[in-house]
C-alpha cells in the first residue's frame, strides 16, 4: 500500500529486518490476500497492491485473523475515505508511515519520497534550461514544467524556489495577471527564457492567451509524470527518514499496546 519504488521498499525492508523485531507481511494469493514471514526481496517486488490483485477487505480480513499490530506504508492523502474505512475493518494497534511524493509532511511528519520527488523535477527543470540556454531565438521562449495532477502548492513552489522559476497554481484572472506581469518584467531584465511550474489541473491553454502579446513567447508544454518523480536512487533525506521510520518501529513493535484498536502516526524528521 506505497507509492514507494521497490529500491525505497528494498532498503526500508532491510532497516526492519536489522532492528531486530520480527515481522510478517501480506501478499497476493491465488484466491486471497496470504500470511507470509516477512522476506525484503519479496516485499519489494510485491507492493505496491493494485485493486486487480488484493481487495482492501480482503488485506484486512487476513490482518484481523493473524496480526497483533500493523505496519502501514501508505499515502495517506490519495483516499481519507478507504482508509479509514481499512483501519476500521483491521480493528489492530496500527502504526502509520506516511509516503507521498507531492506532500513534504502529512501530521507532522515528513514525507517518505517528497524530497527524492522534488530533487528529481528540479535536476529535469535545470536540463530544460540548460538547452534552452544553449539555443537563441528571436522571441523568448517560456516553458511549462506540467506536475502530475494532485502536486501539492508546497511542491509546485519548492520547484519554483529551486529553478529560479515562476509558479502557477491557478488560471483565474488575479493569478494569470500577476503572473504575466512578473513574465514581462522577467524578458524585460534580458532573459531569453522562463520555466514555469505549474500542476496539470491548471487549464494551459487558457492561461496563454493572457501571455504578453509585445513579446510573442514561444510556448513549450514540459511534461512530468509521476513515474520521473521516483528514481531509483533516492536522497541522503529520505534515506535517513527510512532509517529513523525504521528504529520507531522497532521500538513501537517491542512496546506494549492495551488498546485493542489504536492508530498512531509515526512523527519523523530528518
Amino acid at each position: 500500500m506505497s507509492v514507494l519504488p521497490s529500491s525505497f521498499l528494498h532498503f526500508f525492508a532491510g532497516q526492519l529486518c536489522e532492528s531486530g523485531s520480527t515481522w510478517n507481511m501480506v501478499l497476493p494469493g491465488r484466491l486471497k490476500a496470504e500470511w507470509h514471514p516477512f522476506n525484503p526481496d519479496r516485499f519489494a517486488r510485491s507492493a505496491p497492491f493494485s485493486p486487480m490483485q488484493l481487495k482492501q477487505w480482503e488485506v484486512a480480513e487476513t490482518l484481523q485473523a493473524h496480526a497483533d499490530m500493523v505496519l502501514l506504508l501508505t499515502d495517506p492523502l490519495t483516499s481519507e475515505r478507504e482508509l479509514q474505512q481499512f483501519l476500521k475493518d483491521i480493528g489492530k494497534p496500527v502504526f502509520m508511515l506516511p509516503v507521498s511524493i507531492f506532500y513534504p509532511s502529512i501530521r507532522q511528519s515528513e514525507s517518505i519520497g517528497y524530497d527524492t520527488a522534488l530533487n528529481e523535477i528540479v535536476q529535469y527543470a535545470l536540463s530544460v534550461a540548460d538547452t534552452a540556454d544553449s539555443m537563441k531565438y528571436d522571441n523568448p521562449r517560456l516553458f511549462f514544467l506540467q506536475l502530475p495532477d494532485g502536486a501539492s502548492l508546497h511542491l509546485t513552489e519548492d520547484t519554483a524556489l529551486c529553478t529560479g522559476g515562476f509558479k502557477l497554481n491557478n488560471a483565474d484572472e488575479q493569478s494569470v495577471q500577476r503572473f504575466t506581469r512578473d513574465l514581462e518584467q522577467h524578458y524585460r531584465s534580458g532573459y531569453t527564457f522562463a520555466l514555469a511550474t505549474v500542476e496539470e489541473s491548471v487549464d494551459l491553454a487558457e492561461v496563454q492567451k493572457h501571455l504578453p502579446q509585445s513579446r510573442s513567447p514561444h510556448v513549450n508544454v514540459v511534461t512530468v509524470d509521476s513515474a520521473q518523480c521516483l528514481g531509483p536512487k533516492f536522497t541522503a533525506k529520505d534515506r535517513l527518514l527510512m532509517v529513523r521510520a525504521a528504529r520507531k518501529a522497532d521500538e513501537w513493535r517491542r512496546s506494549s499496546l492495551e488498546a485493542s484498536y489504536q492508530v498512531e502516526w509515526f512523527h519523523i524528521t530528518a
